[in-house]
């Protein structure tokens, strides 16, 4: 009888995707840009369509996570064979052990990556700002790039923008770019129909979309499914879109200005035409201007992205 078992046959991938993630560590949009940016890996497909991963595609994968972790380019990484990968990351595992410092890394290609990102703003460079934040997402992965190069380079922003270091141009390319890039890290989130969902806009004379952008791009990527609004809006119209779309949560960011007598009447009228029980979330760098309004109608101010992601876990567990 012929031996049906080669120990030559090659591997069928077997692994979904959520197997993969949790493996791996990396989020589904980062994933997915590498394969189709780098074609790091090429997972096959069911006949649903579902897709599928071998042992040899998560070991892959996590041995870019590491070295990308640790400053890689993945632009270069890519094109690497599995073993040089791996003596990579042994080569890298050596040096620490020897005496590099822990997260320091990880720290210091966060910092590279927000000065870039302000001089090609200070420079009133578009193209370069945006290559430098599209290479930083996939470099970083996107809780390091949202949290440590979009929000401090938005608050910086803001600040050298009150204090007359940089011009209303500075500002309007700066959120031109930052639209572009967190509307694309909000796409490739990719949340189902079956996703709690979240609107986030801003309130009348609620003018800076910084901070809105980036709630956005943090719940798509916590898996929630986004109704993003923009800025400017009358209560009742988000109101109305909360109601229209079933959504479990509204979120609101207050920026500038933050002593705007009127923003209480609104938040006011908000929750009068929300079910009582709907959450309100409120962020931003003149929240807390606004507490007693916000506690008037117990609204709940959230001002760190970790803090939001704690949040919206509890809100989507409860749900």
């Amino acid at each position: 009888m012929p031996d049906t078992q080669s120990p030559t046959a090659p591997e069928l991938p077997r692994h979904p995707v959520r197997v993969v993630a949790q493996r791996t560590g990396l989020s589904s949009h980062v994933r997915r840009a590498w394969e189709r940016r780098y074609g790091v890996v090429t997972p096959t497909r069911t006949e649903g369509g579902q897709r599928l991963y071998s042992d040899a595609d998560i070991e892959r994968l996590i041995l870019l996570r590491t070295l990308t972790s640790h400053g890689g380019s993945i632009s270069q990484l890519a094109q690497l064979p599995q073993s040089d990968l791996a003596r990579r990351v042994e080569e890298d595992r050596a040096a620490r052990n020897g005496g590099a410092a822990g997260g320091g890394e990880v720290d210091g290609a966060v910092a590279r990556w927000r000065e870039a990102a302000l001089h090609a703003i200070e420079t009133l460079d578009g193209a370069v700002l945006r290559r430098q934040l599209e290479r930083a997402v996939v470099g970083l992965g996107t809780t390091h790039f949202l949290e440590g190069v979009v929000g401090p380079v938005l608050t910086e922003i803001g600040q050298r923008w009150r204090a007359g270091e940089m011009g209303i141009a500075h500002e309007h390319l700066a959120t031109a770019v930052f639209r572009q890039v967190l509307g694309w890290v909000r796409e490739t989130a990719e949340a189902g129909s079956r996703a709690p969902a979240l609107v986030v806009a801003t309130l009348p004379n609620q003018l800076h979309e910084g901070g809105a952008m980036l709630v956005a791009a943090t719940a798509a990527t916590a898996g929630w499914r986004v109704i993003y609004l923009g800025v400017d809006l009358p209560p009742a119209d988000i109101a109305a879109a909360a109601l229209r779309t079933g959504a479990r949560a509204v979120a609101l960011s207050l920026i500038h200005p933050a002593d705007d007598v009127a923003i209480g009447a609104h938040i006011a009228v908000l929750r009068r035409a929300l079910p009582a029980d709907l959450p309100l979330l409120f962020g931003g760098a003149a929240a807390e201007s606004y507490r007693d309004d916000i506690e008037a109608v117990d609204g709940e101010i959230v001002t760190e992205l970790a803090e939001l992601r704690r949040a919206l876990g509890a809100l989507a567990a409860a749900a």
